[in-house]
């Protein structure tokens, strides 16, 4: 009995780490954005970084870590985005629907056998870059068609669509190139034993 409730207490708190990941990793990437330039709902950024994150996430957790991603973006939207520009309603909506387009993306491919991505030693990059790009367009149509339920906000669909596919993609790709090429070699050189 006494292991039972050890197994239990050890898959939450590995629940629990690895949300906490995911929220930190989003909420990160949100502030740094954020530093290098402003964010207008209307046209967001052309590095939106956030989305790299959350499709990094998902990659190494798999979709367990929906609710750590789902507080981030909530969390951003409030601390760091003034509550939308008092669009609070439409951004929380926003906010899921951006959590929500990367499991959208791969559950498609998945569906179509394009790529599975439950095995990171199986993948490949090209279909990380797919990826990318088919979540930055679920991304943005699911914002435009959010945000134009709002009659304040004067949306031009075009520029709306467009500026956020392209901020996504090159935010994510900013995102994925920067783990792969610093990140894991820093942490590898960091946590390899000293041959002394």
């Amino acid at each position: 009995m006494l292991t039972i409730i050890c197994i239990a207490m050890q898959k939450i708190s590995n629940y629990l780490t690895e949300n906490l990941i995911a929220f930190l990793s989003v909420f990160f990437a949100a502030y740094i954005m954020v530093l290098f330039g402003e964010f207008e709902i209307a046209v967001g950024t052309y590095f939106y970084l956030p989305l790299g994150a959350k499709i990094l996430m998902y990659l190494l957790f798999g979709f367990r870590v929906l609710p750590g991603v789902l507080l981030a973006c909530i969390g951003t939207g409030v601390v760091l985005f003034n509550s939308w520009n008092d669009h609070l309603l439409l951004g929380s909506m926003a906010a899921c629907a951006g959590a929500l387009a990367p499991i959208i993306a791969m559950w498609v491919m998945r569906i179509t056998q394009m790529c599975n991505f439950s095995n990171l030693k199986n993948i490949d990059f090209r279909h990380v870059i797919f990826l990318i790009a088919f979540t930055s367009v679920i991304s943005a149509l699911l914002k435009f068609f959010i945000y134009m339920q709002s009659i304040t906000m004067n949306i031009n669909a075009v520029d709306f669509i467009t500026h956020y596919i392209t901020g996504d993609v090159l935010g994510s790709l900013l995102v994925i190139y920067l783990v792969l090429k610093l990140l894991i070699p820093l942490l590898t050189r960091l946590l390899r034993p000293s041959s002394a």
